[in-house]
């Protein structure tokens, strides 16, 4: 079922970003996050208005009055990164691209994923519904004032979700995952979490190093 999800959130976004090229004949940039995750709104009730021959599984309605909410800054977790970490505020680094959940109702209906460059932040995605699942199920749990960042494991196509408070200004941050052993509706300590993605990032590189020096492996 995840993998079906996963396929959807890729056909959407191709249905997004072929409709964005023909339209712009170039990839459009703005100042902030949530400007993007606007303008992708907007694409997204494009689609909806005039495919209404293809079932893309999301309520016009809904995604008419979902606003885009705080920007989760996304980091890609290198292997040697992981390998060297004493904890997860060390692995916030290069942090690139980000994810804008856009919410409706207290309810996450969809996310846009967007990349910064020096011209400004551009869509890089939409419409991931298993991503989507997973941030609407993490903001519930700590609250929609709370800082989210998400990390994106070397080894596994699983994401592990960081929540801060605003009042303990970054301190006490709160760790949920789908990561094998693991539940995402419950928090896990750090010092429980990271040796077993440590051990684990480990033992893929030593069996599948050769081949992702080679560019062979592909998450």
């Amino acid at each position: 079922m995840k993998r079906i999800l996963i396929y959807f959130g890729l056909t959407m976004t191709l249905l997004w970003s072929v409709g964005c090229q023909e339209k712009a004949g170039q990839a459009a940039y703005f100042s902030t996050p949530q400007e993007a995750a606007s303008k992708a709104k907007n694409d997204l009730l494009a689609v909806l208005r005039s495919r209404k021959d293809i079932a893309l599984g999301f309520e016009q309605q809904t995604i008419e009055k979902a606003q885009p909410a705080a920007p989760m800054l996304q980091y890609q977790i290198t292997f040697e990164d992981l390998a060297a970490a004493d904890s997860f505020n060390t692995l916030r680094r290069n942090a690139l691209a980000a994810v804008v959940p856009l919410v409706a109702d207290g309810t996450v209906a969809t996310v846009v994923g967007v990349a910064k460059s020096d011209a400004g932040w551009k869509v890089a995605s939409l419409a991931d519904k298993s991503l989507a699942s997973e941030v609407d199920v993490v903001r519930k749990a700590v609250g929609p004032q709370a800082q989210i960042v998400i990390y994106d494991l070397p080894h596994s196509g699983e994401k592990v979700y960081g929540a801060m408070q605003p009042v303990t200004r970054g301190a006490g941050t709160v760790l949920y995952t789908n990561y094998t052993g693991f539940n995402l509706r419950e928090p896990v300590p750090a010092e429980r979490l990271l040796p077993v993605l440590k051990q684990d990032a480990a033992e893929f590189q030593r069996k599948y190093g050769d081949e992702l020096k080679r560019q062979r492996v592909v998450r």
